[in-house]
């Protein structure tokens, strides 16, 4: 009841402060009717009051020799009579005494000179009225009088001969606005009767009316707060007038109302007016709704339907339904069919879709790469006349007649190109909501590849298996994870006895350790390593292998293991040295003449020399005896005779002239002697160097010690032909070499060279040259044997170090020299050897040999 009685009263204050709105505006229109009436009437008055004045004026001076005073007087009296007829309006007459108003008459009555306005400053503020009419001004004004009233005047002026009169006719404007206070006051009360009259009336008559539409208010706003759908009302200009509570618990903001309404959606609206969102909105149904942020982090998703009421003001009625969950499954159900398109289409397999008999469905393009069909060739149940016959009807009859008993198949697949693929098919069931079978889903993959990669990898295991070599794989710490039968067959351990465990198991401690740093180097940096070996076997027997070690990598290319290749060479080692030492003995062999000279010469001389000692020591012998007898004979006394006759006896036996002969050349024979008998043993040295089996193990030697030998025991194939010319570095560190084998390369190269020369030499030219030069470059010492020889042609070059090649006449040469020179450089020492030629001038061969053995 309280609120009934609150809005009775509401309404009671509303209706008087409309009848109080309507009095005062009535009011206030016939005020203002009332003072442009009361403005006329003045004008009027005051205009005519100086046209009565001025004809006075003017009659009287015409006919009489009245003044302007009397003139005065006479308006004076008139105008008593005037004002008794109308006692409101005031009628002023005054003029201007130098700065002061001198009011003359004051409704009819003369202003007594004692007056106080009798004389008001013209400046004071007071009776502005009339200050405009002695200023010449014709109008009306509301303004103070000279006695601060508040009137209406209407002001005109006269001019009597020289004087200005001021005329004002003024109202009192209280007096004005007394009748229409009384009546607004009388107006204002019976209204409110009235108004309390009809409201009482109103609401007597219109309760129940009220009361059933306040029920159907209620009603449809529980229905449209409650409502779980969001309902919005919005202005012409697009803002929010209205939203339910589901609507204002709904965005993420405080409250919607008063808000643009386009302000709440994700997406842009091109027009934001209510025309335009209305274009917007109703193009947002369920299948296509607009997005809302719910919060910063949270999207929904609404649908809407939408109603324009068109007026002056038009509205527009927005009702959304919440569709977050149906979009997000059908975005969802789309995002899914088109990853299953996109996995279909990017998938390295064929995929085929069918029904439950097989009748194709949907078929990808690796399907149609694999057949190089078309999906229409494929359709129905094409695809599967691809399958060879002779499984066809099996996988037919298992897929698609049965229960999937077998759901993989491994066949071939004969495409339109006659390209036969081996393909592996596997089928799974597709199924509806309801978990029931609706179709097939079949993969088919190529494996022909794989099929192929086992059929090579069955070869290459047979191979491994069987091969001479062999063959070690490791991981990348060198755990051993494979070796074949050679491994074991050559190792003496067993595949079991190997497995898990590391290579250092074959180590013969012949290696230093810097050694196996520099294979690991070499393999951590993804080189292949190749050198030699020397292991040991399970029983303790050291032999010698010729490995070549490389990373393993898988298909990125990243490096997963390690595996080595090997060959026992042990009995080669032995072979080759054998060949060297034959190659050795055949060299001297050719050279046993020259050798044999070499030594017969000294040997000569020596015989002679031996021969003269041999005589000249029987000589001394013979002087000796005699002097020995003579000596006795003294001794005995049994020589007679004077001293001069022993002295002459004594001369006898002596010849003085003999002894000095042998002085002299005796000396020089031991020398000649000496001499012969030094360079037989350096011929016979160097011979013993370069005869020698061959040593066991690697030692530094000096390499200009081994070009001398070399070239002592070659002096007799060079020194009729040539000149030896060196230019050895005496500073040169001694080399880590195998010094017999390294004097047969240069023993070989120095022959060849002395031949070459020799080839090309007349008798009467001069001798050929052949230089040898030694110096280091960085960790390598280099040996240069360069001759004036007939050269090399260029197309021989790359055969000279081939085995059994000679460009000798036939019974010169065997062609192993070089063979093995290049053997003994290149796989003994790690070393190189090459030539450079130019055919008619010369060759020179460049041997270079590591300081420190490399392996």
């Amino acid at each position: 009841m309280i609120w009934k009685k609150r809005r009775f009263i509401y309404l009671v204050l509303i209706m008087v402060a409309l009848v109080v709105a309507v009095s005062f505006f009535n009011s206030y229109y016939m005020y203002q009717m009332s003072i442009s009436e009361q403005r006329a009437r003045l004008s009027e008055l005051v205009g005519v009051q100086k046209n009565v004045i001025a004809e006075i004026g003017v009659r009287l001076w015409a006919s009489t020799d009245i003044d302007e005073h009397g003139v005065i007087d006479l308006l004076v009296r008139s105008h008593s009579l005037f004002m008794e007829k109308d006692s409101k309006v005031e009628f002023i007459v005054a003029k201007r005494e130098g700065g002061f108003i001198s009011f003359l008459s004051l409704n009819g009555k003369a202003v007594p000179s004692d007056s106080p306005m009798a004389k008001i400053p013209f400046d004071s503020g007071l009776a502005i009225p009339m200050k405009h009419a002695l200023l010449r001004q014709v109008g009306t004004i509301i303004a103070d009088d000279y006695d601060t009233t508040e009137v209406l005047a209407a002001y005109n002026y006269v001019t009597l001969r020289n004087t200005t009169l001021g005329i004002v006719a003024k109202v009192d404007l209280e007096e004005v606005k007394a009748p229409f206070m009384e009546a607004n006051i009388i107006v204002l009360g019976v209204g409110s009767f009235l108004t309390l009259i009809g409201v009482w009336l109103f609401l007597r008559i219109s309760e129940p009316i009220i009361r059933a539409l306040q029920q159907s208010e209620q009603q449809y706003r529980g229905l449209v707060e409650n409502a779980d759908s969001l309902i919005i009302r919005i202005d012409s200009n697009g803002n929010i007038t209205y939203a339910n509570n589901y609507a204002q618990n709904y965005f993420a903001v405080d409250s919607v109302v008063g808000i643009p309404m386009y302000q709440l959606f994700e997406e842009e609206v091109s027009t934001p007016s209510i025309f335009g969102i209305a274009e917007f909105l109703s193009e947002r149904t369920s299948l296509n709704p607009t997005q809302i942020a719910k919060s910063k982090n949270e999207f929904a998703y609404v649908s809407w339907t939408v109603k324009l009421f068109e007026s002056q003001t038009p509205e527009l009625l927005c009702i959304g339904i919440d569709v977050t969950n149906e979009h997000l499954a059908r975005q969802a159900q789309k995002e899914s069919q088109e990853r299953f398109r996109a996995l279909a289409k990017a998938a390295p397999v064929g995929i085929v879709i069918t029904d439950l008999m097989g009748n194709l469905m949907y078929a990808n393009e690796k399907m149609q790469e694999l057949t190089r069909a078309s999906t229409v060739e494929l359709a129905g149940v094409g695809w599967l006349q691809f399958i060879e016959r002779g499984l066809r009807d099996e996988i037919i009859r298992e897929w698609f007649t049965q229960n999937n008993i077998k759901q993989r198949y491994e066949f071939q697949l004969t495409n339109l190109k006659g390209d036969e693929l081996w393909i592996l098919g596997q089928i799974v069931d597709l199924e509806n909501a309801h978990s029931e079978t609706v179709g097939k889903l079949v993969a088919l993959t190529d494996i022909t590849r794989i099929k192929e990669a086992d059929v090579a990898r069955s070869r290459l295991t047979a191979a491994i298996e069987q091969a001479a070599e062999m063959i070690i794989i490791t991981d990348l710490d060198g755990t051993i994870s494979y070796v074949n039968p050679a491994f074991e067959q050559v190792s003496g351990y067993s595949k079991e006895e190997v497995l898990g465990k590391n290579p250092r198991i074959l180590n013969s401690g012949e290696h230093k350790r810097d050694f196996y740093i520099g294979l690991w180097e070499t393999l951590v940096a993804d080189e292949i390593w190749t050198g030699r070996f020397i292991n040991r076997r399970k029983n303790g027997e050291r032999y010698t292998q010729e490995s070549t070690i490389g990373p393993v990598k898988n298909d990125n290319g990243e490096r997963i293991g390690y595996v080595g290749v090997a060959r026992d060479i042990s009995e080669q080692l032995v072979i080759e040295a054998r060949l060297r030492q034959s190659q050795k003995l055949e060299s001297i062999g050719e050279l046993a003449a020259g050798i044999a000279h070499e030594i017969n010469t000294p040997t000569q001389y020596v015989t002679s020399n031996l021969q003269f000692f041999e005589d000249s020591f029987a000589k001394y012998s013979g002087m000796i005896e005699k002097t020995q007898k003579l000596i006795l004979l003294i001794k005995n006394r049994e020589l007679g005779g004077s001293e001069s006759e022993i002295l002459e006896y004594a001369e006898k036996i002596i010849d003085d002239q003999e002894v000095e002969f042998l002085k002299e050349d005796l000396p020089n024979a031991l020398q000649e002697s000496e001499s012969g008998l030094k360079r037989i043993s350096e011929i016979v040295q160097s011979i013993k160097q370069l005869a020698h089996p061959g040593e066991v193990k690697k030692s530094f030697w000096s390499l200009n010690e081994i070009v001398r030998d070399a070239v002592t025991v070659a002096t007799n194939e060079w020194k009729y032909s040539a000149i030896i010319n060196y230019d050895l570095d005496e500073q040169l560190d001694h080399i880590y070499c195998l010094k017999a084998e390294v004097g047969q390369v240069i023993l070989n190269v120095v022959v060849n060279a002395a031949h070459a020369i020799e080839a090309v030499r007349d008798i009467d030219d001069e001798l050929g040259s052949i230089s040898i030069k030694t110096y280091s470059e960085r960790d390598l010492a280099v040996l240069e044997i360069s001759d004036t020889g007939s050269g090399i042609p260029e197309e021989l070059l790359d055969r000279i170090f081939d085995p059994f090649f000679t460009t000798k006449e036939v019974g010169k040469g065997t062609g192993q020299g070089l063979a093995i020179a290049h053997n003994v450089v290149t796989n003994l020492h790690n070393g190189s050897i090459e030539v450079l030629s130019t055919v008619g001038e010369g060759s020179t061969f460049v041997i270079k040999l590591p300081f420190e053995d490399k392996d």
